[in-house]
């Protein structure tokens, strides 16, 4: 944290001059460990958020504008907002100014702020940064203007911001994780109802890997938009509200009703099938990090992870090839791809004994790639500097 600290401070002072006395905030990335293309069908994901690793905002209160600079490598990486309408948003920024405006939503507090952001997440790997950057900067402005609002509420209230101002129809599990995440620990999430359970995770002589393929995680070709779609479909020709609502067992009897004409896009059988397995997982993965047995845990990633490459079809030859690494070096207990696919990380859990290990195969093995070791991490906080 204090090389990212310095940097923050560093690029403030650069652009706004010193002051006595500044607001800090931090709030992680995050990976998913299992539970993948669930939250859209009301199901359960698995998240944990990364030991150190996200978006830091240093900044004060103002007398009338939103005064923002980014070390991202982003066009307009200075930008200047006044509530006046007429102000042309880059692309980054709309995520700050729609927690701005949600924040005075929900707080009645009239925001002007200078403030720096930077970052310690690599771009478009599937980390999450937008949720972080989101949550990050809601928690500066409590921060800024003493107030703390219900996390639930500020969970919300950064997911709304994405919609509305960034035009991203996101699930919760980002900014839930970025909020809510405790160091040694993952959150199981019912997308459905919202609750969530705190299960441990880590120790005991183990680590997770987190592997960048560079291969950048757009949603390509409206490939995400199709299988949210096709999982809709099946849906309603079932007559639920989503895929949670039913079992394999059901959906194997639905698609088994001789001369049903079902009308459904293509590969719509496999589609759902993953959702409900991965439902099915998630579950399983619980229980089983519950009573300690990390075996079955890496397992089901193992499983996951074929889903998601046959079934679901999101995943990639470089996403595919780490797994693989991860699947044949000893000391390995699971790997899998994270996030929406089509590019980004892989994890893998592995014995700490057998981290070296690992990372040299990878190297040799995916040369493109860039991993680091990792623990579960706490969520957003802030602090005076």
């Amino acid at each position: 944290m204090e090389d990212i600290i310095k940097e923050g401070r560093h690029l403030f002072e650069g652009n706004f001059g010193s002051s006595p006395e500044l607001a800090a905030s931090f709030a992680p990335g995050r990976v998913n460990l299992i539970g993948e293309h669930t939250d859209y069908n009301n199901g359960f994901v698995f998240p944990m958020a990364l030991n150190d690793m996200g978006t830091l905002v240093i900044g004060k209160a103002c007398s009338d504008k939103v005064a923002l600079v980014t070390s991202a490598s982003v066009n307009s990486p200075t930008f200047t907002y006044t509530d006046d309408g007429k102000t042309d948003v880059p692309q980054w920024a709309t995520y700050v100014v729609g927690v701005v405006k949600k924040f005075e939503e929900v707080t009645k507090v009239k925001v002007a702020v200078e403030a720096a952001i930077v970052s310690n997440l690599p771009m478009g790997a599937g980390l999450s940064s937008s949720a972080s950057l989101e949550v990050a900067f809601f928690t500066f402005l409590e921060e800024v203007y003493n107030v703390k609002v219900d996390k639930l509420a500020k969970i919300k209230a950064c997911q709304a911001a994405e919609h509305e101002f960034a035009g991203v129809p996101c699930g919760i599990m980002d900014q839930f994780i970025a909020t809510l995440g405790e160091r040694n620990k993952a959150l199981f999430i019912n997308c459905k109802t919202d609750e969530y359970e705190v299960v441990p995770f880590g120790g005991d002589g183990l680590e997770l890997v987190v592997t960048d393929t560079h291969k950048k995680h757009e949603l390509a070709g409206g490939e995400y938009a199709k299988r949210r779609a096709t999982c809709e479909a099946v849906s309603k020709s079932m007559n639920i509200d989503s895929l949670a609502d039913t079992t394999l067992e059901g959906l194997v009897r639905h698609f088994s009703v001789p001369g049903k004409q079902l009308n459904l896009p293509e590969k719509s059988f496999a589609r759902a099938r993953h959702v409900v397995t991965e439902i099915a997982r998630a579950v399983q993965g619980k229980a089983a990090l519950c009573r300690n047995d990390v075996a079955l845990f890496g397992k089901l990633m193992n499983n996951s992870h074929k889903s998601l490459c046959d079934d679901y079809e999101v995943t990639c030859e470089e996403l595919d090839a780490v797994a693989r690494v991860g699947w044949e070096t000893e000391g390995v207990l699971g790997s899998r791809m994270t996030g929406g696919g089509f590019g980004g990380c892989a994890i893998t859990l592995v014995r700490a004994s057998q981290t070296e290990h690992l990372l040299t195969k990878l190297k040799e093995e995916c040369p493109y790639t860039t991993s680091f070791r990792t623990t579960a991490g706490g969520g957003a906080r802030s602090w005076k500097l």
